[in-house]
């Protein structure tokens, strides 16, 4: 093939690209008179019978999708020993060639990309082809930002990634901008830190090797990716040195105890506070002189000699309190004077009951409270209760009899056979 021959109906104008899926070219459609891209195969590729005919059925289907993120087919066929297809001829850049010249894209358009391709797979899957690789060397990102997944219509080449898989590589490829290489290993986490965070999650979800394990869909997929790119770059690594287990457990349980003292202090002394209140008032006589001044100690003969005032029965000395820590002591209160309590008045005795005088030509029998009776009559006697009814017997228990006996006679007479 070379410019300005002739490929079947198209003419050749300029090489665009050669790969392993063979070359493309800009040409112009002799018959539509329209310029076109033409991806001519492999030779070998039509050799293989089992392929052209995944050739002829992929590329039919791929030819009814129209979604604006996905590369359209104007035609497709043979031409002599070469398969090929004829889709749009377009502008844009290679996504691969924008990674490897500009570097990481940022977060927020590495996830329009990948949304881009996320609707672009789940249309190619509506319309029957399951398996539609995708990689950023068949993605192309026109001048206006729109992503477009080329070469739809191909049969995916064995070991390609598809699906969530593959678009999740794309992803990793757009924040990092080198190519994803796993190899069954953990991921690099070198160029993960300065992602947003969770991406690295999203990342390795999406390509897990248990497909139980990844995102249901592109789509998915995508949403995930927008989830993590809104939560910011990961923060820094705090310098200051974490508080060991230990230590930590330690303190909560120092200021455990020191709340608990703190609480019990209370509850001491607002026992204590609550016992002075309550406890019997202590009467303690007051001169009258003892608001001009402190009153002088009593000299040691006059305490041994007191006079008949100075006799007066000892005050009840109040209760001992348990000893309360400093920190809590209470401020000391002056005891409370109250006038000497009153003995309560003896109980008064209840009064007789009243008996009324009989009629005339009547007297008490038996005096002095008896009924008025006429004189001479006998006491009347007490009334003796009713004695208790006697409750009536119950109806004697009858046991059925065993299988093939009766009561003869019924209901309660003698088991016999019927008829015996």
């Amino acid at each position: 093939m070379q410019s300005g021959a002739l490929f079947g109906r198209y003419r050749l104008d300029r090489s665009l690209s050669v790969d392993e899926n063979g070359e493309v070219w800009a040409a112009f459609d002799t018959v539509t008179a329209r310029h076109v891209a033409v991806r001519a195969l492999p030779r070998d590729a039509s050799e293989d019978d089992e392929y052209c005919d995944r050739f002829v059925r992929e590329a039919g289907i791929a030819a009814h999708i129209r979604n604006p993120h996905v590369v359209a087919i104007h035609d497709f066929g043979q031409i002599g020993n070469r398969l090929y297809l004829a889709t749009p001829l377009i502008g844009g850049t290679n996504l691969r060639t924008i990674l490897q010249s500009g570097g990481p894209m940022e977060a927020s358009r590495a996830v329009g990309v990948v949304q881009q391709l996320a609707a672009a797979l789940e249309a190619v899957h509506a319309a029957g082809l399951v398996e539609r690789g995708v990689a950023s060397a068949n993605v192309v990102v026109l001048d206006g930002g729109l992503v477009q997944l080329t070469d739809v219509g191909l049969p995916t080449a064995p070991g390609a990634v598809a699906g969530v898989p593959g678009l999740s590589t794309v992803l990793y490829e757009c924040l990092t901008g080198g190519q994803f290489a796993s190899n069954g290993r953990e991921l690099p986490s070198s160029k993960f830190s300065t992602l947003p965070v969770g991406m690295q999650a999203v990342i390795a979800r999406g390509t897990a090797a248990d497909p139980a394990r990844r995102y249901r869909s592109p789509s998915d997929l995508a949403a995930a990716a927008a989830r993590a790119a809104a939560t910011g770059p990961q923060p820094a690594a705090d310098p200051t040195p974490a508080i060991p287990p230990n230590d930590r457990n330690r303190r909560l349980l120092l200021a455990g105890l020191a709340l608990a003292a703190i609480i019990a202090v209370a509850i001491v002394g607002g026992v204590i506070i609550g016992s002075q209140s309550a406890s019997p008032d202590v009467v303690v006589p007051v001169p009258a002189s003892s608001a001009a001044g402190p009153t002088p100690a009593p000299s040691p003969t006059a305490r041994a000699n007191p006079t008949a005032a100075e006799q007066v029965p000892p005050a009840a000395e109040a209760p001992v309190q348990d000893e309360v820590p400093p920190a809590a002591t209470p401020a000391p209160q002056s005891p409370q004077v109250l006038p000497a309590p009153v003995p309560a008045p003896a109980p008064a005795p209840a009064p007789a009951p009243q008996v009324l005088p009989c009629y005339p030509g009547y007297e008490h029998t038996p005096p002095p409270d008896g009924p008025c009776l006429p004189p001479g009559s006998p006491p009347v006697p007490a009334p003796v209760p009713a004695p208790a009814p006697v409750p009536a017997p119950a109806p004697p228990q009858v046991l059925p009899c065993y299988p093939g006996y009766e009561h003869t006679p019924p209901p309660d007479g003698p088991c016999w056979a019927p008829g015996g």
